[in-house]
């Protein structure tokens, strides 16, 4: 049978197998959706590995014993994320209830300045059809803000009560980190030579390199963006500062979270939401022209075009955690390719 099968056209052949991959990827998708908060815990905890790794050999270099290593990292990590949680968290969640609490100050802001805008596009002999619109997007706006707003408590507070949720990742975080390099060799094990040595250190090269990078860079935009709207006296400026940084671990998501707080104190103030717009514009900037570049290079390495559709597909699969990880598989898929090729 398997003769039968090599002597068909190319064409047919490929016809033929496309239904079995398409079966197959559908079987995985509905695996993943069944496992989906042990995929979730498993996927966030390999990357903070990742993270943890990386100044983990960095010590290891400098003649540190692996074992003093990890303990040194591990504490600093814990000691970090237990002042941030106990500092920036707080603030960060009593400035997002004030800001659900001011959603009716907000709109009828919102409504007093349309009228104005009205009022002066009539003195302007401008189409009534477009404050209309106007009218209609803010509604919409209106709608989607307390939507997000709730949602976004709903998933603070589950994620604060998943007690048991949380240890489980801390506890794979940490067997991940000491253990991992033994696990990730029994995995790549399986693939044929040189293939498996080769994917391997491609995954860890690219993932230990992108999420580094791109946790720095949040780490330095959520600062920046939050003096600035601090300087300006914007409101909830730490909630919005830090929105816009850690938005930047998906692409375009810190443009796309600069829209919607520029759009969100001009609800407010029209004036001060031009200039949280430009603040954070010229801030990205600087980190697009100068800080990026630098500590990027070119990891990535991905068209535009294939960038949008990884993300498009990452965000169907795994949600906000597909959305993180689908640059970094995108190209890793696509230098396996290019070898293939």
């Amino acid at each position: 049978m398997i003769e039968s099968i090599k002597a068909l056209p190319g064409w047919l052949k490929l016809w033929l197998i496309f239904p079995l991959g398409f079966l197959n990827g559908w079987l995985l998708l509905q695996l993943v959706d069944y496992l989906s908060p042990f995929i979730g815990i498993f996927a966030a905890a390999a990357i903070f590995a990742f993270l943890l790794d990386l100044p983990t050999q960095f010590l290891y270099k400098r003649g540190i014993p692996r074992a003093w290593a990890i303990a040194i990292v591990m504490l600093t990590a814990l000691l970090i994320l237990t002042g941030v949680s106990l500092t920036i968290g707080p603030l960060i969640l009593e400035q997002l209830r004030a800001l659900v609490a001011s959603l009716p100050q907000i709109l009828d802001s919102s409504q007093r300045q349309l009228q104005n805008l009205r009022e002066y596009a009539i003195a302007q002999n401008l189409p009534i059809n477009l404050t209309d619109l106007l009218n209609q997007a803010i509604n919409q706006l209106t709608g989607l803000f307390q939507l997000a707003s709730n949602r976004l408590l709903a998933i603070v507070t589950e994620t604060i009560n998943s007690v048991v949720n949380v240890l489980f990742f801390i506890v794979l975080t940490i067997f991940m980190v000491v253990g991992g390099e033994e696990a990730w060799n029994g995995i790549f094990s399986w693939l044929p030579a040189p293939w498996n040595e080769t994917l391997q250190n491609s995954i860890q090269n690219t993932f230990r390199r992108y999420f580094g990078t791109q946790v720095i860079l949040a780490g330095v935009l959520s600062i920046a963006q939050t003096l600035g709207l601090l300087v300006w006296g914007v409101p909830y400026a730490v909630l919005f500062g830090v929105t816009i940084g850690t938005a930047t671990l998906i692409p375009y998501g810190s443009g796309l979270a600069t829209i919607l707080v520029s759009i969100i104190v001009a609800l407010q103030d029209f004036g001060k939401g031009l200039e949280v717009l430009i603040t954070a514009i010229v801030i990205g900037q600087i980190n697009d022209i100068v800080i990026s570049p630098r500590l990027m290079g070119e990891t990535i390495g991905l068209n535009p075009i294939w960038l949008i559709a990884a993300l498009f597909l990452g965000g169907k699969v795994g949600g906000v955690l597909g959305l993180v990880i689908a640059v970094p598989v995108a190209s890793v898929i696509k230098s396996t390719a290019d070898r293939l090729r």
